[in-house]
C-alpha cells in the first residue's frame, strides 16, 4: 500500500471499528407516563463513559445523547450521567404526546446507526418505547384550592400505587410500583410527618383499583402560585392533571394552588390623620420573591420601611380630608396588605 495513504485507511478502520462497537441492544420499560419522568434504560455497546475525559467543556455534542423519535416529533431524553457507563445509558423522559417512539443514540456526536439499532430492526418493540394513559398517574381534584404555605393538601387521581419507600414489596392492589417523589411548585411535598414514618394519607379506593387518594404537606415560605405534581417509578412516571385545575389568577398565571400571607395584628391602633405614623403590621408569610409588598392604609399607600417573614413596618401618609369624600377626622381606616399573587 502506498504510505501516503495508510493514515487514512487507518482512520477509515478505527472509525469502521467503532461504528461496530456501538450498538443499541434494548430498552426499558416499553410504556410510560404522557407527562414525563419515566426513567428508560437502554443496553448496548460502545456508549460513552460518564467519567471519560473532556477537552472542551462547552461541547453539546460530548458524551451519550439520547433522542424518542415518531413520525412526527423528536424529543430528547435527558441522560442520568452518575448511572451511564459503556454498556448502558439511564434517561428520563420529557412530557409526549401519547404515541409510538423509537430510540435514537448519539456518542460524542456520532448517530448509532439504523443497522446498530435492534439488529437493524430499529422500530422493533424491543427497541421502541409507547407513552399511554394507562401508564399515566392523574390528578382528578384536589383541595383546598389556596391556603398559607405549609397547607396539608389532598389529591384524588388514578395514583395507582399505596406505597411510599421500600419497606413494602408491591401495593394493597398487586402492582408493583411505588411513590418516589412529589412537589408543589418547586418545592417538595412531604408525604410522611416530620420525624415519623408516618404518611399523612396514602390509600386506594379498593384493592382491586387504579384510583385513590394522597396528602402531603408544602414545604417553602414562598406566596404565589403552585402546581401540584407527584412521581411514580417502574414504567409509570410524572402526573398529568385535569385541565379544569388550573385557575387564572389576576395576573394572568395559571396554577393549581395559590399561596398567601397571614396578617395577625397591627400596631399601634390608631394615629395622626396628618400621616409619619409607624405602623407595624404582624404575620406570617411577608414573601417578596417575586414583587415587592405593598401597604394600603385608608386607601392610600403606607411607605415601606423594612419587611421580614413576620413584620412590615411603614409610615402612614397624610390623610387629606375633602367634603366630598365622606371620611372625616378619627374615623377608623381599614388596612390593606398586598404581596405579589
Amino acid at each position: 500500500m502506498d504510505p501516503a495513504l495508510k493514515p487514512a485507511a487507518l482512520l477509515l478502520a478505527l472509525c469502521c471499528c467503532c461504528c461496530a462497537a456501538q450498538r443499541v441492544n434494548y430498552v426499558s420499560p416499553h410504556r410510560g407516563s404522557i407527562n414525563g419522568a419515566t426513567r428508560l434504560t437502554i443496553s448496548g455497546n460502545g456508549f460513552a463513559q460518564e467519567r471519560q475525559f473532556q477537552l472542551n467543556p462547552a461541547d453539546d455534542t460530548f458524551g451519550n445523547q439520547v433522542t424518542l423519535v415518531s413520525d412526527t416529533l423528536s424529543v430528547p431524553c435527558d441522560v442520568e450521567r452518575d448511572s451511564t457507563h459503556g454498556s448502558q445509558i439511564l434517561c428520563y423522559t420529557r412530557p409526549m404526546p401519547s404515541g409510538h417512539y423509537v430510540v435514537r443514540v448519539s456518542v460524542d456526536g456520532v448517530p448509532v446507526p439504523d443497522s446498530n439499532i435492534c439488529h437493524g430492526v430499529y422500530k422493533s418493540y424491543h427497541c421502541s418505547f409507547y407513552t399511554v394513559w394507562y401508564r399515566t398517574p392523574t390528578i382528578k381534584s384536589l383541595s383546598p384550592a389556596s391556603g398559607p404555605p405549609g397547607s396539608l393538601v389532598t389529591l384524588h387521581g388514578r395514583i395507582y400505587s399505596d406505597v411510599y419507600g421500600s419497606n413494602t414489596a408491591v401495593s394493597s392492589n398487586g402492582l408493583n410500583v411505588r411513590f418516589l417523589r412529589s412537589y408543589m411548585g418547586a418545592m417538595p411535598c412531604q408525604l410522611l410527618k416530620p420525624e415519623s414514618d408516618e404518611l399523612y394519607n396514602l390509600r386506594l379506593t379498593s384493592e382491586t383499583s387504579h384510583w385513590g387518594d394522597m396528602s402531603c404537606k408544602m414545604t417553602g415560605t414562598y406566596v404565589g402560585h403552585h402546581n401540584l405534581t407527584y412521581i411514580l417509578d417502574s414504567d409509570f412516571g410524572r402526573s398529568l392533571p385535569e385541565k379544569n385545575l388550573y385557575r387564572v389568577s389576576a395576573l394572568g398565571k395559571l396554577s393549581m394552588f395559590q399561596t398567601f400571607a397571614e396578617v395577625t395584628g397591627v400596631s399601634p391602633s390608631n394615629g395622626s390623620v396628618v400621616g409619619g405614623t409607624l405602623l407595624t403590621v404582624h404575620g406570617r408569610f411577608f414573601d417578596q420573591t417575586d414583587r415587592p409588598a405593598r401597604v394600603l392604609v385608608g386607601g392610600l399607600p403606607c411607605d415601606i420601611q423594612s419587611v421580614s417573614d413576620a413584620r412590615i413596618t411603614c409610615r402612614t401618609a397624610e390623610r387629606r380630608i375633602s367634603n366630598d369624600s365622606g371620611v372625616y377626622p378619627g374615623e377608623n381606616a381599614p388596612l390593606s396588605l398586598y404581596l405579589p399573587i
